[in-house]
């Protein structure tokens, strides 16, 4: 009970945080999510911890998801990370007994599809940050087939999920959660004589999350079409439309014929914002260059939204309470709330 109040209040809480870091987040398809039984959720893996917290805050299902063992490091924040349904899987490179450590995590998999609630999976093995589908890895035909060992009887649904952002790392940009219609593993995995590679099952996946995302399947060509693709106003958060423009890429202009910028109206208010959160925004342009992994840009942004920013204001609100009084330090603290969504909701994504 006390597990579940507070993953409940810290689920809220990532929502607030994804609020102010995004200007929208569109959800489609929330009617092809199971209301109830075992479900893994596979998606496309292109922003970090993003897309792991889109997930379980778009829908209502119970929801762990498998997370890069190196998070995991520090005891305490282990602890954390385990009451928040995160569980850790190990790669080669995390140290010579990773078999074992992820048999343990399989069989943690196998007991929550059993128990009928959600699984996420990053089924593409890596992060990136190119718009297409890379070949699955078969971790999760693995963690399905044992699961089904176990327990024969049970039925496994996947929902692939295509996830969309018009910029992976500007702020602030927007997403679109597709959820495409699921999928029955059990119809493409014989439990008795499988295929080690999990052909049919990867397949059929791979399909699906690549009609809910654009997917470029000419890496040697791959800058050029996208150049190609944005100078005719390709739609990111539009998968089917992006792709329709995909499939006439040789048709179309080369010209660049994008839309000029329009006039930003708010710019005042922005340009406040900015200066009331100096103090952060300096902080967040210091660890900025220190980011190593590009695609962790908005993570970091999204910790320190959720934490410095908040902090800073309080105490800037203290101050205000000390040189004139509580009324006026809470006017401060709604104004800050106030800038914070119209920073967030108004300003333009450069072109």
């Amino acid at each position: 009970m006390i597990k579940t109040i507070w993953y409940q209040f810290v689920k809220g809480y990532v929502k607030v945080g994804l609020f102010f870091l995004m200007k929208k987040i569109t959800v489609y398809g929330k009617e092809n999510i199971p209301k109830k039984g075992a479900v893994i959720f596979i998606a496309n893996h292109q922003n970090a911890l993003i897309d792991a917290i889109l997930i379980p805050t778009t829908n209502n299902r119970n929801t762990h998801f498998l997370t890069r063992a190196a998070v995991f490091k520090n005891d305490k924040i282990a602890k954390i990370f385990d009451s928040l349904n995160m569980l850790p899987i190990y790669r080669v490179r995390d140290g010579l007994n990773t078999i074992e450590k992820n048999l343990a995590i399989f069989e943690k998999c196998f007991n929550i599809l059993n128990k009928k609630k959600g699984l996420e999976i990053f089924a593409e093995g890596e992060h990136h940050i190119e718009r297409r589908i890379i070949p699955l890895k078969k971790g999760f035909g693995r963690i399905i087939l044992g699961t089904l060992q176990k327990h024969p009887d049970l039925e496994i649904q996947i929902v692939p999920v295509g996830l969309n952002f018009d910029s992976h790392l500007v702020y602030p940009c927007s997403a679109t959660i597709y959820y495409g219609k699921p999928i029955r593993a059990n119809d493409y995995l014989n439990v008795k004589n499988h295929d080690s590679k999990f052909s049919d099952l990867i397949s059929v996946v791979s399909k699906a999350m690549k009609q809910l995302t654009l997917h470029v399947d000419d890496f040697k060509n791959y800058d050029a079409i996208i150049e190609k693709l944005e100078n005719n106003n390709v739609d990111y958060l539009n998968p089917t439309a992006a792709n329709e423009l995909l499939k006439n890429i040789d048709a179309l202009p080369e010209k660049d014929s994008r839309k000029k910028q329009p006039t930003n109206w708010f710019y005042p208010l922005q340009l406040l914002f900015k200066i009331n959160s100096f103090i952060p925004l300096f902080i967040w342009h210091k660890l900025k260059g220190g980011i190593k992994d590009v695609l962790f840009t908005n993570t970091f942004r999204f910790a320190l939204i959720t934490t410095l920013f908040p902090l800073i204001y309080l105490l800037q609100a203290i101050i205000v309470y000390f040189i004139f009084d509580l009324k006026y330090a809470l006017y401060y603290l709604a104004a800050c709330v106030f800038l914070g969504v119209v920073s967030t909701k108004t300003t333009p994504i450069p072109q």
